[in-house]
């Protein structure tokens, strides 16, 4: 009975087209991109082409609409780690020369404020998760 099951299965249209390739060690992919704009232009072709029914093109429409909607969301993510970075970049760079126009015993006060400043907010910040 299981194997009837499993080719009953294999005969379900499968909505997918696959691409599988074989890159090259020498990361010289000039001979793959041709194939693989193709591969990707292949659902739009199809779309306007074949006769589908209007749910199967919205589903297209919806489905492209989401994927242009995770590339933004990723690349605004990425946008915001550089700009959090360069932010901090900025505040050690100023620490820095905070910190190098100081006397020894200025640097001193200067270190230990910071390092109380640090224990407040690590403490809000535990008794706000607890």
């Amino acid at each position: 009975m299981l194997i009837w099951e499993h080719r009953l299965d294999e005969l379900l249209p499968k909505k997918r087209i696959s691409l599988s390739l074989r890159l090259p060690s020498n990361n010289d992919y000039s001979a793959q991109t041709p194939l693989f704009h193709a591969f990707l232009r292949l659902p739009d072709l199809l779309v306007s082409q074949a006769h589908f029914r209007p749910e199967v093109m919205r589903r297209v429409r919806q489905t492209r609409e989401d994927e242009m909607r995770k590339i933004k969301r990723v690349d605004e993510g990425e946008k915001a780690e550089e700009r959090k970075l360069e932010q901090d970049k900025k505040k050690k760079e100023e620490r820095e020369r905070k910190l190098k126009g100081l006397g020894a015993e200025e640097q001193r006060k200067f270190l230990e404020k910071e390092r109380e400043k640090e224990q407040r907010k690590a403490g809000k910040r535990r008794t706000m998760r607890g």
